[in-house]
């Protein structure tokens, strides 16, 4: 009985302290209050642009995946692919950190779970500039997961042992060994 309320207590708790995110026309709301702009980049393949309201850009949202056999599902994810972004500076020298994809079905936007993180962290001002100091504590929270378990796993199969069976099966036709 202690789990049941515990667990519906968990749930409402998140109901009313989760913040609502909305994108529509390019920006993104947080709670009904315009927040940032996130513009689809036209040359990369489900990557974004963050900027200010003011236009001014801020983050660059990188896709990238990976195959992890460990991920297989038959039914949804037959190959074991892995999907995330890669949070980087608005001139793509540096990366921040890591974040995975909303996985909702329906009436969400895949960067949802991004723009919470820079709400919850306080890590765009007011006036649309990058509070440094924030934004490295969030990195330093958040972290590259996805990088130490590609990682992880290139270890695993380059460590692993190859082993070559030789066919010794006897063959038709005549053997001759010559120097033997």
């Amino acid at each position: 009985m202690k789990k049941v309320l515990f667990g519906l207590a968990l749930i409402i708790a998140s109901l009313t302290f989760g913040q609502k995110v909305k994108l529509k026309k390019d920006i993104a709301s947080v709670d009904g209050k315009e927040y940032v702009k996130v513009t689809e980049d036209p040359v990369s393949r489900y990557s974004y642009n963050v900027s200010s309201l003011n236009g001014n850009d801020i983050f660059y949202l990188k896709y990238n995946n990976y195959k992890d056999p460990k991920e297989v599902d038959y039914k949804y994810n037959r190959d074991g692919s892995v999907g995330y972004f890669e949070v980087m500076s608005a001139d793509l020298n540096t990366v921040y950190f890591e974040t995975h994809l909303t996985g909702c079905l329906m009436g969400c936007n895949i960067t949802d779970n991004f723009i919470k993180m820079i709400y919850g962290g306080k890590v765009v001002k007011d006036d649309g500039t990058l509070d440094l100091n924030r934004l490295e504590i969030l990195s330093k929270k958040v972290g590259f997961e996805y990088t130490k378990k590609r990682d992880e796993m290139g270890n695993v199969q380059n460590g692993a042992n190859t082993v070559i069976i030789q066919d010794s099966r006897p063959r038709n036709g005549f053997n001759i060994s010559v120097g033997r």
